[in-house]
């Protein structure tokens, strides 16, 4: 199951030197059920398939939010996980020059900017977890700590 693509993600997974695989799918949008689309797509649990969602803590601050695909993020958990008091999604003109990605192609690695990333904790009860591989329609599978080691980001209760 692994479809080489390059991408801004795969180059810059390899250049961590991180052990992943991909795989491509059909891209068929429902909205509010993209990811559970993915999964089915797949094979894999909506629960370890992870979305990424651009973000602004305050009203300023840039982030990530990587929570699974069957779940909201809780915007006071994820605002409060970067010492924040609010959040909300990132407007999609923005997200895409921030990231350079398109909707439903968002992924932390590898984007335009390095943004703080926050994790779902619900990650870690998983060996590997799938996120999108920066296009629409393709996902790169790794463990949760290559995820947060690479992003530099950070486990929390973010999920509901």
């Amino acid at each position: 199951m692994t479809d080489r693509q390059d991408t801004a993600a795969t180059r810059f997974l390899d250049s961590a030197a991180i052990s992943y695989r991909t795989c491509r799918y059909d891209y068929a949008p429902q909205k509010g059920h993209i990811g559970e689309q993915a999964a089915s797509a797949i094979g894999a649990e909506p629960s370890a398939v992870f979305k990424t969602l651009a973000v602004k803590i305050d009203r300023k601050q840039p982030a990530f939010a990587v929570i699974p695909v069957d779940r909201r993020v809780n915007f006071k958990a994820l605002a409060a996980a970067l010492g924040g008091r609010n959040a909300k999604m990132m407007q999609p003109d923005e997200a895409h020059d921030r990231t350079g990605f398109v909707s439903g192609g968002t992924t932390p690695f590898g984007s335009r900017e390095t943004l703080p990333t926050v994790i779902d904790r619900s990650a870690q009860k998983h060996r590997t977890i799938w996120i999108n591989a920066g296009d629409r329609g393709f996902l790169a599978c790794l463990t949760p700590q290559d995820v947060q080691m690479v992003t530099q980001g950070i486990f929390a209760s973010i999920a509901e």
